[in-house]
């Protein structure tokens, strides 16, 4: 599923490529390849750190586990590819989607835990403080 998912997308940004060089020598543009990396990095960036600026800030209200949560798992996905890509490269291992899926399934299941175990954690520590109140 994250395969086909990956490979849509991927598809869907080689049409958006194919399409701004279209109009790129349409319009007799003298933008390369480099420059609308630039543009379009840039773009997304500004558009992205937005979105997430206001999401990280509503969360921050409620938890800060959360966002840390969210950089985290944005982080070893970032690794888990790096990782596959650095096996396929170095011919150390076949570079499969499924390991990072498998990674990240994992991530998410020690994650689960903890969450469990601080909630456990918590209610015993707001029963033991009732308790000492009456």
């Amino acid at each position: 599923m994250f395969e086909m998912l990956l490979r849509e997308l991927t598809l869907i940004m080689a049409q958006v490529h194919d399409s701004l060089m279209r109009l790129n020598d349409g319009f007799e543009l003298s933008l390369g390849d480099k420059d609308w990396h630039f543009i379009i990095m840039a773009l997304l960036a500004m558009v992205l750190f937005f979105a997430v600026h206001a999401v990280f800030s509503r969360l921050a209200r409620w938890s800060i586990t959360a966002v840390s949560f969210i950089y985290v798992f944005t982080v070893m996905t970032v690794l888990g590819f790096a990782i596959e890509i650095g096996q396929r490269i170095s011919g150390t291992g076949a570079m499969d989607f499924g390991d990072i899926v498998a990674g990240l399934y994992g991530v998410l299941a020690f994650f689960a835990v903890y969450t469990l175990c601080r909630l456990a954690a918590n209610a015993v520590s707001r029963l033991s403080g009732r308790k000492k109140k009456r």
